[in-house]
């Protein structure tokens, strides 16, 4: 890899794209989301990616200036010429060999900043960057690269780097140079073939007479000819070169011995913004037709294929089907009950802990109180044909209305099968998260300790009571209203049943209260999480082309604004 390949690899890497377009055309921008849109959809985009493709070379620069990539061997004038151009020393010039060892570029002052990426990807560093305060030849930025002959090997593969990514190239060569093997052999017959915009200069020719500069220019232009012909041109690119006769020095008549470079370069430049603004018509006509196949119509504005009362309406219904399988009324009757399950374990006493225990293991409370259980088996409660029939319905319209080629992509979204699978995953992650345990209370602790009291007083009572029966000790009496005189064992046992009563009462009843708030926002938050992940499953396909649509038609408006004018 050429240290050019690795500069161009690093500013992608920091731009985030390995494209050489470091700042893409606009118009190639947009295109490419009309394409992207295009493929989601399913709209065949094959000739809008061939438009795409062809426009890529001519539109990937990230400005309207011309790049032009001055070529040739050691002393032949390369960096004369271009002094010439710029109107001042901008490249040394030198007969010593090699001289220009990295790539120079004189480019117009208004376009620095502008080409400052381009340049740093076509490996030029900021301190061989040369402006001049105009332009007087358009928006073009010429390149001095090393000389293709010299005897480091670096300097040629930074030529070998550069040339394909510049817009033109000026072949430069002199009257001793011109007939070359390395001109010639390695050069023009390896690139003729291969680049688009091609210019030969014979310079020096002031050291030649009329006749003989023209002689030489004829044998030259037929080397060029030969090359070109004799090699397999690539697709896009101009005819062979043709072959102009320069001189850095004014000719004998007064004329500008550049004259014809000058006018090659400025037609050039024209050229290209001639090319620019046919391949930017011709995206937007691209992307136009992938949007008229998707039933985009640029002209008008576009309306959702989602009807939002339809939705509404399908999402209710279904919604109200699926609540009806989880039985939302029984999950809150099982979730009181687990709440008294667990208030009986805490706050029952002695008594309750064996009620319990009982409860549980005889498999009652997995049945009738176990709501997170109850929730997991809610496919066992029936099907969801009705669930999935107002989905259907809804999705029906969209597909009868759409255009044929976004039928095929609506069409995963009508399947009633694929229906059913999104809303059965839909719920289970509606109710995934329901398996904490029922809730607890420290009035419970206090229940509980008061049970065991009374407990242990009953059994102390009943002891009593069974040694008074027995045994026949005199005992105490207690006046009783409306009774009268009862033992006082009895009478004991009576209150610290009744006591055991209330407590038990109390506690059903604080139970029931935290319970059924419980339930009632496990209730609420199951029918809440239907409804919503029930929303994003039903839809999630017609929600996704509607988006790509959104995506397609954005992104035709933002071409014709942007390149609306070519």
């Amino acid at each position: 890899m050429t240290a050019i390949d690795e500069r161009a690899r690093s500013v992608a890497g920091e731009r985030g794209t390995a494209s050489p377009s470091l700042a893409p055309d606009p118009c190639l921008t947009r295109l490419d989301v009309v394409i992207g849109a295009g493929r989601a959809i399913g709209v065949p985009t094959d000739d809008a990616e061939a438009v795409r493709a062809t426009a890529a070379g001519r539109l990937g620069y990230p400005s309207d200036a011309y790049v032009v990539a001055f070529v040739g061997g050691t002393g032949v004038g390369k960096s004369t010429l271009l002094n010439a151009l710029a109107g001042s020393s901008v490249s040394p010039a030198s007969v010593r060999r090699p001289t220009t060892a990295r790539p120079v570029a004189w480019l117009p002052e208004t376009r620095r900043d502008d080409l400052a990426g381009l340049l740093d990807w076509l490996g030029v560093a900021p301190e061989d960057v040369h402006s001049a305060p105009s332009a007087p030849f358009g928006e073009i930025a010429v390149l001095d690269l090393p000389d293709l002959d010299s005897t480091a090997e670096d300097h040629r593969r930074r030529v070998e780097a550069i040339l394909p990514r510049v817009d033109a190239v000026v072949w430069v060569t002199d009257p001793e140079k011109y007939a070359d093997s390395v001109l010639q052999d390695e050069f023009l017959r390896k690139w003729l073939p291969r680049l688009g915009r091609q210019l030969v200069v014979l310079n020096k020719v002031d050291r030649l007479g009329t006749e003989d500069a023209e002689r030489v220019r004829r044998d030259l232009e037929r080397d060029v000819a030969r090359l070109a012909i004799g090699s397999r041109r690539q697709p896009g690119t101009d005819e062979p070169p043709i072959v102009v006769t320069t001189s850095a020095r004014p000719a004998l008549d007064g004329g500008d011995g550049i004259a014809q470079l000058k006018a090659w370069l400025a037609g050039q430049a024209e050229a290209k913004a001639i090319v620019r603004a046919r391949l930017r018509a011709t995206a937007r006509d691209a992307a136009r037709a992938v949007a008229a196949t998707a039933g985009v119509d640029p002209a008008t504005r576009r309306r959702s294929i989602r009807d939002p009362a339809t939705r509404r309406r399908a999402l209710d219904e279904a919604t109200a089907a699926l609540l009806r399988i989880l039985d939302v009324e029984e999950l809150q009757r099982q979730a009181v009950a687990a709440t008294r399950a667990r208030a009986r374990g805490r706050g029952a006493g002695p008594l309750g802990g064996i009620t319990s225990l009982i409860y549980r293991l005889s498999g009652r409370e997995a049945r009738v109180a176990d709501p997170a259980g109850f929730l997991a088996r809610w496919r066992d409660r029936g099907g969801l044909g009705r669930a999935v029939e107002p989905i259907r319905a809804a999705v029906a319209e969209p597909l009868r209305t759409a255009p044929p080629a976004v039928r095929g992509r609506l069409a995963s979204a009508f399947d009633p099968a694929a229906i059913e699978q999104g809303l059965g995953r839909a719920v289970d992650r509606a109710i995934v998260t329901h398996d904490e345990p029922p809730p607890s209370s420290a009035v419970w602790a206090l229940l509980g300790i008061l049970q065991t009291l009374v407990t242990l007083g009953l059994v102390a009572t009943v002891v009593w009571v069974v040694l008074w029966v027995l045994v026949k000790f005199p005992v105490d009496s207690v006046v009783l209203p409306a009774i009268g005189r009862a033992p006082a064992p009895l009478v004991a046992l009576l209150a610290l049943l009744a006591a055991g009563y209330v407590l038990a009462r109390l506690l059903g009843a604080h139970a029931g209260w935290l319970g059924r708030r419980w339930a009632r926002g496990l209730a609420a938050d199951v029918r809440a999480n239907v409804a919503r992940d029930v929303g994003s499953a039903a839809f999630a396909d017609l929600d996704a082309v509607d988006s790509d649509l959104a995506r397609l038609s954005d992104a035709i408006a933002a071409l014709d604004a942007e390149c609306g004018d070519g």
